[in-house]
């Protein structure tokens, strides 16, 4: 059997859509890796489940890695995963059983969200210096993974020429997104744009929506709107290359320690003026 199998983990969704976006991924992933059995899973909420999927490749490989396709590591990249892997290593002995790291603060991903603002900015027509930019993210009860979206987004949006940025969160902490909204709206900009930090769509991102259509019906004189989430369209190959570092550095445990990766200094690819 000497076989490697990538198990992607996605959190799940009850939207049937966002499964479908998180499995159309997985799919462009299987392609870029034919030598490498790749299968998904998820956290909660959509099948299969975590255990089931590593135990059914267990029966298939002798390596599993778990592949977290996850912004940032919050109780399921903490939690959650390193319980599963415990779990199957008492079930198969045998089996190599690894986490890769999660996509976190890296360069690329601070790209992705720079183009997701600059795409929204240059299709609206607007003065980044009258914007005011919210970056919407998930939320969490871990500290540490709010502290690294609050730095992503600094990283993503620092010497832009945006009037005004703020984090904010769209579930479990605060601020909220109405909340930031409502505030930056007292400075009166002419704009306020919108960028959600999700992978994929479903119940939160239409959440979003929801909440910036009832901003725009209390101030109808802000022009507003709303970028794409992350994974659609060319940004997907970006995600797909960090999730390809990720394997590689798992992979990577097997050779001499000179041959090991390095940590990749933060470059920025040229987006425009600002």
């Amino acid at each position: 059997m000497s076989r490697t199998s990538m198990l992607i983990l996605g959190h799940g969704s009850r939207e049937a859509s966002a499964n479908a976006e998180f499995e159309h991924f997985v799919g462009m992933y299987r392609v870029r890796r034919p030598e490498l059995e790749v299968a998904h899973a998820y956290v909660e909420l959509a099948e299969p489940l975590l255990d089931s999927a590593l135990h059914e490749l267990a029966r298939r490989t002798d390596r599993v890695v778990v592949l977290p396709l996850f912004l940032f590591a919050a109780g399921h990249v903490k939690h959650d995963v390193p319980q599963a892997l415990a779990r199957a290593r008492l079930e198969h002995p045998n089996v190599r059983f690894e986490a890769a790291a999660h996509l976190g603060v890296d360069p690329a991903m601070v790209q992705v969200a720079v183009d997701r603002a600059i795409s929204a900015s240059s299709a609206s027509g607007i003065d980044p210096a009258r914007t005011a930019v919210v970056v919407v993210g998930r939320g969490s009860s871990d500290p540490d993974a709010n502290s690294d979206f609050c730095k992503l987004v600094r990283l993503a949006t620092e010497g832009r020429g945006y009037w005004w940025v703020e984090p904010c969160f769209i579930a479990i902490t605060r601020p909220g997104f109405e909340e930031a909204a409502e505030l930056v709206a007292h400075g009166r900009p002419d704009h306020l744009l919108v960028v959600p930090y999700f992978l994929f769509a479903g119940t939160l991102v239409a959440r979003i929506e929801a909440q910036l259509r009832g901003f725009s019906g209390r101030h109808p004189a802000m022009h507003t709107s709303l970028a794409m989430h992350l994974a659609p369209r060319s940004d997907i190959a970006r995600v797909l290359d960090v999730l390809d570092e990720r394997c590689a550095q798992v992979l990577a445990r097997d050779e001499p320690s000179d041959r090991a990766p390095r940590p990749v200094p933060l470059r920025l690819e040229p987006s425009g003026p600002v």
